[in-house]
């Protein structure tokens, strides 16, 4: 039996236990008896099973040069590293929709296991076993990996070479994936509370399962920044890219719901804000999903266009019809009595939440406008980094604001608790921004570097204040009565280490975008160039290297104070024109980075190099990983006895 065969047979047997799966979540919700439903996770254990079989094969295809399974033909090279190879499923279209489903089934399995509601679990079950067959449905009949190849060729074209350049494109789409997919478990928490009209049980575990997926989204989005950064050779780790963009919507999103469901953890209040934001996160799934496959733009991150992007326009509209269909026909259960406060802790959650969406909103217009325009009329125009930034910087700067403030306001009611706090909160604002303003730096990046200083102290102030009202009552010192309370309380702290990274990251992101340099020259063998505080010599003839699945052409560059360095241009056999592969030191203030733009073709004589000298860029990947920790930490179980606590003060 070929592997073609065995990879359809899985994929054939992944959809019929997903069709029973979701049969009898329907028969145990019509029954009321649980036996069905547990069947049901079962089933989805096997669906699991074969989706594991059929990504199995596939690898297995790719590993063995199967050139006779199709996708191996056109997207594989012998001559690929082994974690090229590997990544290889992912790095083309048909291959990343069956990770897709084996990730979803993985999902689907993994909250059958958890879920325990006997009211709830019989319709998330159906929402979970829905979107699965959804997405196996598509890999087996509209984007096939497991054609067979009758006269197979001796070697293929290799995947893109972009995917090739750095090991961090094999990690990301994998983040990626497990973001995206994981935001169908709230999805379907959410159905259920509807269907079933539980409207508070729900929120607690969705909430879970959304950080679980807003770590990977964080993850992803910065491990593709720092690919972008790598390997584009452009200097830069963000570009507001069409399908940037569609990957930070849910993103956004997932961190509006995450916030708003804490307040209906702590007073159930929000309920309507929750089910709108879970199910706008999901769609934006789907839709960031359709733009990627359909064709319809063009980016690097962009797989190329074919039958599934109507398929999945499609299945983003049942998404759109079913989520806010339910949420209408509940709207007056779930509707808030009475009012919020404004200046209070709640207050404060659902004005940020807002500001997420809205941010969201902006970039979603930003993302449609140009494809609205050419549809209607014709005429192709842009929206660029300079719209998204002059609307999203100030959006952003009221978001550090409010991340400051709202987890030191009270519940229900204002300021007359923190006057002591936000005193000492605005006075480190002012000095950060009146010191920025005073060594020269923008208005910007001043205020930037206040409001930074300002959610230090925020975060000071109230991890201080706990570790005091411990130490004191159970005469602990300082260092201990904070490494305990920071394990019994590790929603709160977890909390405080993301805000801390956030802000981090928004003075790195400052300080990148405002003092970047970026020069251009071209050198002869031994000449130099002083230039941005440093001198940059060509010390060699530029060299040809022969690196397996593609030929480098390198320029020996030594920097003063920084070192040397080896910038260079790579030709692939499917590709007419070279890719950059820049070469890049990283210090605590600033990153040197080169790149060869052109050289002698003769001889190796001159070389046109570009420097880019850009500050704080490796803290911004500090940050990121300074997120993702808290991420985990705030999610680690805590003792029984404290979870009320951890609930009621956890600052999102």
């Amino acid at each position: 039996m070929n592997l073609s065969t065995i990879g359809n047979l899985s994929l054939a047997a992944a959809l019929l236990f997903s069709f029973l799966g979701l049969l009898l979540s329907v028969w145990a919700w019509y029954a009321r008896d649980g036996r069905f439903i547990r069947v049901a996770g079962r089933f989805g254990g096997l669906a699991l099973l074969s989706m594991g079989a059929a990504f199995a094969a596939l690898e297995w295809a790719l590993f063995s040069n199967d050139f006779s399974v199709s996708y191996v033909a056109q997207h594989h090279s012998i001559h690929d590293p082994a974690w090229v190879t590997f990544a290889t499923l992912w790095a083309a279209l048909s291959g990343s929709i069956l990770l897709w489903a084996t990730l979803q089934a993985a999902y689907t399995y993994l909250a059958s296991r958890r879920l325990s509601d006997y009211w709830m679990a019989p319709p998330a079950m159906g929402t979970l076993f829905t979107i699965q067959l959804f997405f196996i449905g598509v890999v087996l009949f509209t984007s096939n990996p497991f054609g067979y190849v009758l006269n197979p060729p001796m070697d293929g074209p290799g995947p893109n070479p972009l995917l090739q350049n750095n090991w961090m494109m094999a990690v990301h789409p994998v983040l990626m994936y497990l973001g995206f997919v994981g935001l169908s478990v709230p999805f379907a928490y959410a159905v259920a509370a509807m269907v079933s009209r539980r409207y508070q049980t729900w929120v607690k575990d969705a909430r879970w399962w959304t950080l679980v997926a807003w770590g990977f989204l964080t993850a992803a989005l910065f491990a593709g920044g720092f690919w972008s950064y790598e390997v584009l050779g452009w200097g830069g780790y963000w570009a507001w890219d069409p399908v940037e963009n569609a990957s930070l919507i849910p993103w956004l999103l997932a961190t509006a719901f995450i916030h708003t469901a804490m307040v209906q953890q702590r007073r159930g209040i929000f309920r309507a804000w929750n089910f709108s934001f879970i199910v706008l996160a999901f769609a934006a799934v789907v839709f960031g999903t359709f733009l990627t496959r359909s064709g319809v733009i063009e980016s690097v991150h962009a797989f190329a266009g074919g039958s599934v992007g109507p398929v999945f326009l499609g299945f983003l509209i049942v998404v759109l019809i079913a989520g806010f269909g339910l949420l209408k026909r509940v709207a007056d259960e779930v509707r808030d009595a009475g009012s919020v406060a404004a200046v209070s802790r709640e207050g404060a959650l659902l004005g940020g939440s807002v500001l997420f969406a809205s941010i969201a909103f902006v970039v979603l217009a930003g993302t449609l406008f140009p494809l609205v325009v050419e549809a209607f009329s014709g005429a192709r125009v842009s929206v660029g980094a300079p719209f998204f930034d002059q609307v999203v910087a100030p959006l952003g700067m009221i978001l550090l604001l409010g991340m400051g403030v709202g987890p030191v306001l009270p519940w229900r009611h204002g300021w007359a608790e923190i006057r002591s706090n936000l005193t000492w909160m605005l006075s480190g604002l002012a000095a950060g921004f009146v010191f920025g303003l005073m060594v020269g730096w923008t208005l910007g990046v001043s205020l930037t570097v206040g409001l930074f200083i300002y959610n230090l102290v925020a975060i000071v102030l109230m991890v201080s204040q706990g570790v005091r009202v411990r130490a004191h009552s159970t005469h602990e010192g300082w260092l201990t009565a904070l490494f305990r309370q920071a394990m019994l309380a590790r929603r709160r702290y977890g909390s405080h280490i993301v805000h801390f990274g956030v802000a981090l990251a928004a003075l790195a992101i400052a300080f990148s975008q405002a003092y970047r340099f970026d020069s251009q020259k071209t050198l002869e063998v031994g000449q130099s160039w002083r230039v941005a505080g440093t001198t940059v010599k060509l010390i060699g003839p530029v060299r040809t290297v022969n690196q397996g699945n593609r030929v480098a052409v390198q320029a020996p560059l030594l920097l003063d104070g920084v070192g040397r360095m080896t910038p260079q241009l790579n030709y692939y056999p499917v590709m007419s024109s070279p890719l950059p592969s820049p070469d890049i030191v990283y210090t605590l203030g600033k990153d040197y980075y080169t790149v060869l733009e052109a050289y002698d073709r003769k001889n190796g004589s001159w070389a046109t190099l570009r420097l880019i000298v850009t500050p704080m860029v490796l803290w911004l990947w500090i940050s990121g990983g300074v997120i993702v920790l808290g991420t985990i930490f705030l999610m680690l179980p805590v003792p029984k006895t404290r979870e009320a606590e951890q609930d009621a003060g956890a600052s999102g």
